[in-house]
């Protein structure tokens, strides 16, 4: 225990003594490249010029003409690319990233650096990410840069993995962390866990009300079902005993991980899920919220893509640091490590989805939608890569080499998608409002600012998804989260929510998308395809006076509120004009600059001779007999706009079904959307009287 109580007294003291520390001979207080000096133009930042032909600042302090020696050998040796040089063929310039309020380096000092050429905002989005380190056992220039972690050093069956470290990061979190939830006394256990105190391991289902702590385990499934799997025929058995050759790579380490972190049981969904059992099926993923708050810390195999993957595997050689040896103050040669696009390798702050080719090949897990879930609910996270190991909680990102506390985002232009605080933090709701909006209008300007349930679903629709049935639960405890957080007294419709249910069927799809096999939800709600959705950003009319909701309802599938549900329908009150769909180019007329070319692949809408671009759910309707060029279709006028347009839906008559109820007039559902000028408008819907319409 001396190990964890070292590191952890190393985790507690490493930024205040990096603060206190007074400057060594070799370092000057008044350094105008990282203490005083900064550029307006590159608010956040202090820069560093190198390597022109002005040369270094006299005054410049050791560590900036140490980094700067290091730029110009990583340049050197091809590991820093700079697209513009001067004279001399050297990089124009660096610059290093400041958080800090009190306008001190950000720290770690060493993992924060950006290469750049050029001296200005204009260049940030092209700069290179850096960081510094020592190998292990080598000697450092500066006693503050980071050590490498152990996953290279010393390599075996589990690749050096520091557990005194992770031990040291609980402590912390439990400790010192008001944002991640402290909880008296131990949790109530699931319905079903794993007892790993010995082996074999077996399935145990605790008494109601038994309270432990336990550990939880996302994962990639994989094209594979492990023999393992808990089903109504093997339940009896994995009661008894799981054989350990029987379960895949990923759950032996799992087990292995809590074990050696000192806890009894561990959480694995397809073994403690009876998996051919529709009714547990139902009750355990209405449960999912609790089972994943409750646990005190996520393991996560976030490099392996299935489950025979694992938690260890050797570092691919391109993410390995490069050695370079520079000259440090005291004149000595160092060997020193240095690792390139950090942003690339770290677990990023913001939550959205990052398409890169790279992510899906060294983060596979965080590609997945139910993850998307289980990832935000959890209170503190430990993700196992291929090169190092990272913990992850509501105040804290860091990782092995790390030297203490910190938080990694190496990106110098980046936006939140979605932020794990805007769950987990109690101020986040004091910032959307506690009761249900008065009025309809209310509600939509309200929704015209980004909200955390708007940023989930954009986030969420963008992952993959192996079974379609799942889109609604696979999202029902963020749902759960946000309704008891935000929305207490909110009813929610299959993806939307009662209050602002006007503005929140102006949802369109971006990019690829899809329908799925089986039907999952009603025209009118983004479930019902496949593919990444944009909220609506759209502000109400000054008067309601083009469209109100008049009802809502959803028939559920199952208990849970916010999982699946067999049918749905809205009734809105509006406007609504027929035309007809044409396929083929069209070029705005009111568009004066830059007119966009058009494409033979433009849907149109016809409303008495004029024409207006249109936007189909999923073009996939085309080809399965959805909806046909020339048939009559319908613009529903919604009455929310943004700076120039109107949002409209495009609806068509609802098709056949057996209930009386559904065939009855005025009965459409959803297969598109139109941004229409309010002028066009005005004039498709004069002398056009409001009536129902019901969508399903």
């Amino acid at each position: 225990m001396a190990n964890v109580d070292d590191d952890l007294n190393d985790i507690n003291d490493i930024l205040d003594s990096l603060r206190s520390r007074p400057p060594s001979p070799n370092e000057i207080s008044s350094c105008p490249s990282c203490s005083r000096i900064k550029d307006e133009s590159l608010p956040g930042y202090r820069c560093l010029q190198i390597g022109s032909s002005r040369g270094i600042y006299p005054s410049t302090c050791a560590r900036c003409v140490f980094t700067s020696a290091v730029g110009e050998a990583c340049v050197e040796q091809g590991i820093l690319k700079c697209a513009d040089f001067d004279t001399d063929n050297k990089p124009n310039h660096f610059m290093v990233w400041q958080v800090e309020n009190d306008g001190s380096l950000v720290l770690p000092r060493w993992s924060n650096l950006l290469s750049s050429a050029g001296g200005s905002a204009y260049y940030l989005p092209n700069a290179i990410s850096f960081e510094i380190l020592t190998a292990p056992g080598k000697p450092s220039p500066f006693p503050d840069i980071p050590i490498w972690g152990p996953r290279l050093a010393c390599p075996s069956k589990d690749y050096g993995v520091s557990f005194d470290k992770v031990q040291a990061w609980l402590k912390v979190c439990e400790e010192r962390h008001s944002m991640c939830g402290r909880v008296s006394g131990a949790p109530n256990l699931p319905a079903r866990v794993l007892d790993v105190r010995q082996l074999p391991v077996k399935l145990y289902e605790p008494r109601p009300g038994e309270s432990k702590p336990y550990l939880c385990l996302p994962h990639c499934w994989g094209g594979s079902r492990p023999k393992c799997m808990t089903t109504s025929w093997t339940l009896e058995t994995n009661r008894q005993e799981i054989v350990w050759n029987n379960l895949p790579a990923t759950f032996q380490h799992a087990i292995d991980v809590t074990r050696r972190l000192g806890f009894d049981y561990l959480w694995i969904d397809s073994l403690c899920i009876i998996q051919d059992s529709e009714t547990d099926w139902q009750h355990q993923s209405a449960e999912m919220i609790f089972i994943y708050e409750n646990s005190h810390l996520t393991l996560c195999a976030t490099a392996s893509e299935d489950d025979n993957g694992g938690f260890y595997g050797d570092v691919p050689t391109e993410r390995r640091p490069k050695e370079i040896t520079v000259k440090g103050p005291d004149g000595t040669d160092y060997e020193l490590l240095v690792r390139t696009d950090l942003s690339n390798r770290h677990l990023p702050l913001p939550w959205g989805v990052d398409h890169h080719e790279n992510r899906r090949k060294y983060f596979p897990l965080l590609t997945r939608a139910w993850v998307f879930q289980e990832r935000l609910l959890s209170r503190r996270l430990l993700h196992f890569t291929k090169e190092e190991l990272l913990f992850e909680c509501a105040e804290l990102i860091t990782c092995e080499c790390h030297p203490g506390v910190g938080r990694y985002d190496y990106r110098p232009k980046h936006s939140e998608p979605l932020d794990k605080r805007v769950l987990s933090l109690s101020e986040a709701a004091l910032k959307a409002p506690k009761k249900k909006p008065e009025s309809l209008e209310e509600a939509a300007n309200h929704e015209v600012n980004e909200t955390p349930w708007g940023r989930a679903v954009e986030c969420y629709t963008a992952l993959s998804l192996s079974y379609p049935r799942d889109k609604l639960p696979a999202l029902s405890g963020v749902a759960k989260q946000i309704q008891r957080r935000l929305r207490p007294d909110d009813e929610y419709l299959a993806g939307l929510w009662r209050s602002t249910l006007l503005p929140d069927l102006c949802w369109w799809s971006v990019g690829y998308k899809q329908v799925p096999q089986r039907w999952r939800g009603p025209s009118w709600s983004w479930v019902s395809i496949d593919g990444p959705i944009a909220m609506n950003k759209f502000r109400q009319r000054a008067k309601n006076d083009a469209c109100s909701v008049v009802d809502a309802s959803v028939l559920l599938a199952g208990p849970d509120a916010m999982g699946e549900v067999e049918s749905g329908h809205v009734i809105l009150s509006g406007t609504i004009c027929a035309g007809r769909m044409k396929q083929g180019s069209h070029v705005d007329p009111k568009i004066l600059r830059y007119p966009k070319s058009a494409s033979v692949y433009d849907l149109l809408l016809t409303v008495n001779g004029d024409e207006r671009l249109m936007f189909i759910d999923c073009r996939e309707y085309l080809y399965d007999g959805t909806v046909t060029v020339g048939q009559e279709i319908f613009c529903l006028r919604m009455g929310l706009y943004n700076d120039a347009d109107e949002f409209c839906l495009i609806l068509k008559r609802a098709g056949k079904v057996e209930t009386s109820t559904i065939n009855e007039p005025g009965c459409y559902e959803r297969i598109g959307y139109m941004m229409g000028y309010s002028g066009d408008l005005d004039r498709w819907c004069e002398g056009k009287a409001r009536s129902l319409i019901k969508i399903i």
